[in-house]
């Protein structure tokens, strides 16, 4: 929620009225290339201070943790994917963890039967 959360703050989104697009292009790039990048890598320390697998955050099965870590960095829009993506390049458990959420049967058949959506 933190991550979210200091996007949100960022304001970037096409739904920011007080800033020109340049300016919300420059605050995007910083967040993708600086800040979330940054932020990521303290998430990926202290998931590997609590990880005894390196496929979870927290114990051998998937937690909510998990769940999180996975929608962050793979359940966002088609817009932010590459870009995500690239900010958590660094991050070999937390894209472990990913992977294994998203090769979940169960998340894999919501994927595919949820309702189109622009979120």
């Amino acid at each position: 929620r933190d991550v979210k959360d200091a996007a949100r703050q960022k304001a970037f989104s096409k739904f920011t009225k007080n800033k020109t697009d340049e300016e919300k292009a420059r605050d995007r790039a910083e967040w993708f290339e600086k800040d979330m990048p940054e932020m990521l890598e303290k998430i990926e320390e202290a998931v590997k201070e609590t990880s005894v697998n390196p496929s979870y955050a927290f114990g051998t099965s998937p937690t909510y943790a998990d769940v999180a870590i996975w929608a962050l960095l793979r359940d966002c829009t088609a817009a932010d994917l590459d870009d995500t993506t690239k900010a958590a390049e660094k991050c070999e458990m937390l894209n472990a963890i990913a992977d294994q959420i998203a090769s979940n049967p169960g998340v894999s058949k919501w994927l595919s039967e949820r309702p189109e959506s622009m979120f």
